[in-house]
């Protein structure tokens, strides 16, 4: 993958987007372990000039949000020592090791004699397959609900080591049957607060019974609002104009 990506730089192609399904062989102890793969390679810019926006250079976090759409995977810090330490993650499946992605290190980079940064991630597909074809095989379908939705923002500021996992687990541990979802609407950075950001989530509630009431709306507005306080320190935002907007991706 390397030499793949190698080639097209000096071919004069600066953005590159690469995947291949290939077989590993290694030994296990000695015994002979072959595994199938897919590598992934990306470098150069992820999105282009345009008219209303600017280029922008792929990122780790653009490949762990390309690795993150495959499904149900988790990620925990670590990785092979050919990756950047700073800029790394295993990828995790059921708490399974299924491989790593990031940066790849300077000294390898240098091999290759690299000018720009370089990002490689590497799975093993057939456990990754097995989740797959195993959710396949398990999914129900439901009718459509009757009844509308109603999403719900919450402008929070929080410390900079509180992640948008310890927000959803905070909210999912409420156990109030009726969210169907919480998203990430909006970062907010700049000078809200020394050490803190500001998230907007957004909870979306729907019943399968009823068309839910202001009251009922406010109540778990009230529980979440409660608990992301009591459990993560987290406070609702005031309107701010020293902060500064980054939109997500």
């Amino acid at each position: 993958m390397a030499a793949a990506i190698e080639w097209n730089l000096n071919h004069g192609q600066r953005s590159v987007k690469l995947f291949e399904i290939g077989r590993h062989y290694r030994f296990n102890g000695a015994t002979p372990v072959e595994t199938p793969v897919l590598s992934i390679g990306a470098t150069g810019q992820a999105r282009p000039q345009g008219l209303y926006d600017a280029a922008r250079d792929y990122s780790f976090a653009d490949l762990k949000g390309d690795l993150d759409a495959l499904g149900a995977i988790g990620w925990q810090d670590g990785g092979p020592d050919w990756l950047n330490a700073a800029k790394r993650g295993k990828i995790l499946l059921k708490e399974n090791e299924l491989g790593a992605a990031g940066l790849l290190a300077k000294r390898v980079a240098d091999k290759y004699k690299f000018r720009q940064d370089v990002f490689f991630a590497e799975i093993a597909l057939g456990p990754l397959y097995c989740a797959y074809y195993g959710a396949k095989n398990a999914r129900r379908y439901e009718p459509l609900p009757r009844f509308p939705a109603v999403e719900r923002d919450f402008s929070l500021l929080l410390a900079d080591g509180v992640k948008f996992a310890d927000v959803t687990k905070t909210i999912q541990s409420l156990g109030i049957a009726e969210i169907t979802s919480i998203e990430a609407a909006d970062l907010f950075a700049g000078k809200c607060a020394r050490r803190k950001y500001s998230l907007m989530v957004r909870v979306t509630l729907q019943s399968k019974a009823a068309t839910m009431t202001d009251a009922q709306i406010a109540e778990y507005s009230t529980r979440i609002v409660a608990a992301l306080e009591k459990e993560l320190g987290a406070q609702l935002r005031a309107v701010d104009a020293s902060c500064f907007v980054l939109k997500p991706r």
